[in-house]
């Protein structure tokens, strides 16, 4: 069966087509502004948004639907990061660096779905997107992974419900 037969296809087009500039951006800054490193991880994104599309709530909201692409691409960056096949700027080198794309849609996207996370938990979040492991920030919070673990699903969770369904 070619791709475009696959009933998931239309919905990963729309998606991908929809977040490009997102995907772009974040691959942009994840390596620090190398071309082929951005495209290879540009395609990884998209590899891991077509295998877990299926966690992707059917006529989810587009804010819901943001989250989850930022979610995918976050989780191919901490695969190849904590494999060690990419060596990561430090964040603030990297954020520092200024992408032609950048509008600060991104930093105003997270701010809105972050909304109703305490400060707590806009600290951890900031720590989790910086692309520390579990083990890094439990040792840096002075708590037990399996602690920011449920606290790390407990954002997502709130920053999920923080979005009202689209009538």
């Amino acid at each position: 069966m070619a791709i475009e037969e696959d009933p998931r296809y239309e919905q990963f087009r729309r998606l991908t087509e929809s977040h490009y500039r997102l995907i772009r951006l974040l691959c942009w800054q994840r390596s620090a502004g190398r071309d082929g490193l951005c495209e290879e991880l540009i395609h990884d994104c998209y590899v891991s948004i077509w295998l877990n599309l299926s966690s992707l709530r059917p006529g989810s909201h587009p804010l819901q639907q943001t989250a989850w692409v930022v979610w995918q691409c976050r989780s191919v960056f901490s695969h190849l990061g904590r494999r060690r096949l990419i060596h990561w700027q430090p964040i603030d080198e990297r954020l520092a660096a200024s992408s032609p794309d950048d509008d600060g849609s991104r930093r105003e996207l997270i701010e809105d779905l972050a909304v109703s996370l305490s400060p707590k938990e806009r600290h951890l979040l900031s720590l989790i997107l910086e692309g520390y492991t579990q083990k890094e920030i439990a040792a840096m919070t002075d708590t037990t992974t399996e602690a920011v673990k449920k606290m790390r699903h407990r954002i997502v969770s709130k920053m999920a419900n923080n979005v009202e369904p689209k009538n």
